[in-house]
């Protein structure tokens, strides 16, 4: 075990290396510089692996499977257990379904002294079955010392399933990195309007609906569809919009790291998910400056403040969602007003930094109640914060 009086370890635990580069990169080098933790990372190797080139943290590239085979994940499992060894982290922090399950059972075999999950979205939903999902919930939170949930839908959740993990479930939010994404100087001036959709191809992200959406469009103008992300559902989106005649409108521009560049080019950004965690590329468009139209989903509602900084539709209504494009995309002064309220708000609730302060918070107490902690930390006194606790 990591011995106290020396720097305590945190490994984060991660499924892809894009997660890894999005979501942690810029969290785990501030852990790093400018606390008493040291952080790394484990993610799956892959082309975004030669940017995590961090000064401050290690990264370690394993190889972590997408499916529930057997071997594989009895492969992972091995690993891990001889990575934590190897390295005598103090706290095992990790991430989505497939890692938030083998790392948690991993450090318990390590020994590993206090383990952490955030939950980002469970990956079960009320139409699907359910049962077996829940008892695997239930037994990894046994094994976890603490839960942290991004948003507050997902504290009645965990109540509700039952998850009791050793020290409590935590609200700990979501946040971007607002030195990057800057409030714009002026509204673009495209030719045509430009509706922005930045999210990984998969089933959960729902393109279809917005394709149908676009091919409803009564605007003024024909506005472009810019699809930004790349996922094994790309080419049926591609066959799909080609289907709905909507070729020349819709661009499939790839995986990008020119994202703030890209949002700021947009009239208006649009998110279809059928859940989501908290939703960074809502947040990324309004702190910049553009109104947002997403579904009224778990996650998405809790960012977007309906007619103030974008509109929120029903899930699978595209007649809505047409409407409401259409209502931004005739109306420049709307967007400015509904632009404006995003970057304020914003501003007061999406600061990456004062997420991770406080999630360097939970990290000490968490200490100090397992016994791990010898006190010169700056003082916590409480883990439960005014952002709630299940």
């Amino acid at each position: 075990m990591n011995g106290l009086g020396t720097r305590p370890r945190v490994l984060d635990i991660v499924n892809t290396d894009h997660a890894a580069l999005n979501f942690l990169a810029n969290r785990v080098g501030w852990i790093s510089r400018h606390t008493e933790f040291r952080n790394d990372i484990v993610c799956s190797p892959g082309p975004h692996l030669a940017r995590l080139d961090l000064r401050d943290a290690a990264v370690t590239a394993l190889d972590i499977p997408r499916g529930l085979a057997p071997a594989g994940l009895s492969r992972l499992l091995c690993r891990l257990v001889r990575h934590l060894r190897a390295h005598d982290y103090t706290i095992v922090h990790t991430h989505n379904s497939i890692t938030g399950a083998i790392g948690r059972i991993a450090a318990r075999l390590a020994g590993v002294p206090l383990t952490i999950h955030t939950i980002h979205g469970f990956h079960f939903h009320e139409n699907m079955r359910r049962l077996p999902f829940v008892t695997a919930e239930r037994s990894l939170a046994r094994i976890t010392d603490v839960l942290l949930c991004q948003n507050r839908e997902e504290l009645d959740e965990v109540h509700r399933l039952g998850l009791h993990p050793r020290h409590g479930v935590y609200h700990v939010g979501n946040g971007i990195d607002l030195r990057r994404f800057r409030p714009r100087l002026a509204p673009p001036r495209n030719a045509r309007p430009v509706i922005l959709c930045v999210a990984r191809f998969e089933p959960v992200k729902n393109q279809g609906m917005l394709l149908h959406a676009l091919a409803a469009l009564r605007a003024r103008q024909a506005p472009v569809l810019w699809l930004v992300g790349d996922g094994p559902c790309r080419a049926r989106y591609a066959r799909e919009a080609q289907r709905l005649g909507l070729a020349d409108r819709v661009k499939f521009l790839g995986y990008r790291y020119d994202i703030p560049e890209l949002v700021a080019a947009a009239d208006v950004a649009v998110l279809t998910s059928l859940k989501e965690g908290i939703p960074r590329a809502l947040m990324e468009a309004m702190a910049v400056g553009v109104p947002v139209v997403a579904t009224d989903v778990k996650g998405s509602r809790e960012v977007v403040v309906d007619g103030q900084t974008g509109f929120l539709v029903p899930l699978g209504d595209t007649q809505a969602l047409a409407g409401r494009l259409s209502q931004l995309l005739d109306s420049p002064a709307l967007r400015r007003d509904l632009g404006a309220r995003g970057v304020e708000h914003a501003r007061r609730h999406f600061d990456e930094e004062r997420i991770v302060e406080r999630l360097v918070g939970l990290y000490r107490v968490a200490l100090q109640a397992c016994g791990l902690s010898d006190g010169r930390e700056p003082a916590v006194t409480a883990l439960a914060t005014d952002e709630g606790r299940a």
